[in-house]
């Protein structure tokens, strides 16, 4: 049973990849297994389909594994188990880019696992400061976010290490609605244009704003893309914050499936060969006006 973010769908990024690897996964599932995907609008339809499958769960299937896939639904799942007490055993539970989930008994069949982004972010840290600019902008969609902070952590201490220099830092907003307001980064685009001459978005379906606006303003700052390769919305893009979230889904449910043992908490850096950073092409050939 596979949940979505909230808004998440449409990102063109982290939410459309982990859909890719839902998606190949489906194709070749055998025919004793069912998989259920929803994208729900709110946290209330989150509950409710969550308690639906942890009260009829065993009634359904042998066995059944819930996937909230993103990092806001962890306090509601730490909630919600500790206000339901009992959980049928048949029932799991798997969430993206979370902490270990200490809070649970040992006896809740509960996973998660985080990318760690600071290594990538700290090499296209280097790389802003070793090209030459001279005024970047850390760009986060929000100040409580573990993954983001992290991130931000890195490309700062990347630009750092070459130019004496921290970024400064702005967040597009104080809760999870920084993930998906597109409209309001396009408006703020405006007052950063003249400002900053590199920025590092860490902010989800909100980057479409920032590439459209440089579609429109092709003379603004450089931009880095996230999760996957966006040098295609904007000539803009200098590099990529490469992530395999499509293969870790791919992963974890084959693991389920066949019925081996999941590991309580994995944390995934750039060893991994999930998360890299990555120049565009014309950077590579040294052809981009940018540099």
């Amino acid at each position: 049973v596979f949940l979505t973010s909230l808004g998440g769908v449409g990102d063109h990024g982290y939410n459309d990849l982990i859909l890719t690897g839902f998606e190949r996964e489906y194709a070749k599932l055998p025919n004793n297994v069912i998989m259920m995907l929803y994208t729900p609008k709110d946290m209330s339809q989150v509950e409710e389909t969550v308690r639906t499958f942890c009260n009829y769960g065993a009634e359904i299937a042998e066995k059944t594994i819930i996937v909230l896939a993103g990092s806001d639904y962890r306090d509601f799942l730490i909630q919600f188990i500790s206000n339901e007490g009992c959980i049928d055993p048949s029932v799991e539970f798997l969430l993206f880019e979370s902490p270990q989930l200490s809070e649970l008994s040992d006896d809740i069949k509960a996973y998660s696992f985080t990318i760690d982004m600071y290594k990538s972010c700290y090499e296209a840290g280097v790389f802003a400061a070793q090209s030459g600019f001279q005024s970047p902008l850390v760009w986060l969609a929000n100040p409580s976010d573990n993954v983001l902070i992290r991130a931000g952590l890195g490309f700062s201490d990347g630009y750092f290490s070459v130019s004496g220099q921290y970024p400064d830092k702005e967040y597009l907003s104080s809760d999870m609605s920084g993930y998906s307001m597109s409209a309001q980064a396009y408006e703020k685009m405006s007052g950063f244009d003249d400002k900053y001459d590199f920025i590092f978005p860490v902010m989800g379906g909100s980057s479409m704003g920032i590439f459209r606006y440089l579609r429109e303003h092709p003379e603004g700052p450089a931009v880095v893309g996230m999760d996957v390769d966006q040098s295609i919305y904007s000539t803009n893009v200098v590099g990529n914050i490469l992530k395999s979230i499509d293969r870790i889904v791919e992963i974890y449910i084959d693991r389920w499936i066949n019925g081996y043992k999941l590991d309580k908490f994995m944390e995934y850096g750039a060893e991994s060969g999930f998360i890299e950073w990555s120049v565009t092409d014309t950077c590579q050939s040294g052809n981009s006006l940018l540099l």
